[in-house]
């Protein structure tokens, strides 16, 4: 259990500081993301089990949402209410002993007829979620964009970006926003390459096509993938880059000069599919590996009742 590990290591820190160098560095990474949900009572039902169910079997370090926390109807429709956030919120923070992380999605944001009536109130719950933990790791955010995050943690660099799908609501934000973040990614690469082992970057939006998504669409995150893709080769270890968006599970390389990208879309956050949980072991032939828990029973919510 995580738990119990990390007391063991808090000893051995005490008595063997440079034992827990050591661990950290061989120890793989283990956390949970999920994301586009839940959209109704049912998701929001099921999530509220996912929860559970992760502080019951504490192995994973961490969980993240990878925003879209309502249905793109409601956005657009104006029918998104403050408690759409602050369930949210309550979620990560009521009975969850597992450092939690949010990145925006455009359900709550840019996609709102009213999108800064929906950022005031995603910063107001959700912004800086995992101050409400304590972490063994040291958690830092963008100066420019308090909403972009990193830490590292087991030798593996997790950096969090604002970017969201959905419509361009400002183009200059929105040119803006892309370079804050392709600077924020070169600034921890350039910090952390000599540390760590690997990257993961969490977003919200499908950037790069696949899953039904059109090229053409995508082709207005060009400013965004493109620069991201050399700074991944450049940085010449194995990155994830983790996203929601398109609802079905995607695990593949679209980065053609950037071999050492994995890309993968989650499943949306309802009572058929569970948080994946993502282990990252650069040890192993393959660096990421996948657990979406469909075949096991805890997590088959679909047949649980609570």
């Amino acid at each position: 259990m995580i738990v119990t590990r990390h007391l063991v290591i808090a000893l051995l820190t005490s008595i063997f500081p440079n034992t827990l160098l050591a661990d950290n560095k061989t120890t793989p990474l283990v956390f949970s993301a999920m994301g586009c949900g839940p959209y109704n009572s049912a998701d929001l039902r099921a999530a509220k089990i996912y929860v559970k169910q992760e502080n019951k079997a504490q192995t994973s370090q961490f969980l993240i949402h990878l925003g879209d926390i309502c249905t793109g109807v409601a956005a657009r429709d104006g029918k998104l209410t403050e408690k759409s956030y602050s369930d949210i919120k309550d979620l990560f923070t009521k009975g969850n002993t597992i450092p939690s992380y949010i990145v925006p999605g455009d359900n709550e944001w840019n996609d709102r007829p009213d999108p800064d009536v929906g950022w005031d109130l995603w910063c107001k719950h959700l912004l800086a979620l995992e101050k409400n933990f304590k972490t063994e790791w040291q958690n830092v955010r963008q100066r420019e964009r308090p909403e972009n995050f990193a830490f590292v943690a087991n030798s593996v660099l997790v950096i969090g970006i604002n970017l969201p799908a959905g419509r361009i609501h400002d183009k200059e934000e929105w040119a803006r926003r892309f370079r804050e973040n392709i600077s924020w990614i070169k600034a921890q690469f350039g910090k952390h390459k000599s540390e760590v082992s690997a990257a993961v970057v969490c977003a919200q939006a499908n950037p790069i096509g696949g899953s039904g998504v059109a090229a053409a669409v995508n082709n207005r995150f060009s400013s965004f993938t493109k620069p991201f893709g050399k700074l991944a080769a450049d940085f010449k270890k194995p990155v994830l880059f983790l996203h929601a968006d398109g609802h079905k599970w995607i695990v593949d390389k679209p980065w053609e000069n950037a071999p050492n990208i994995t890309r993968m879309q989650v499943d949306r956050l309802e009572p058929n599919f569970p948080p994946v949980q993502i282990t990252v072991d650069t040890t192993a032939e393959k660096p990421f590996r996948f657990e979406r828990r469909l075949a096991k029973p805890a997590w088959n919510i679909s047949k649980t009742k609570g």
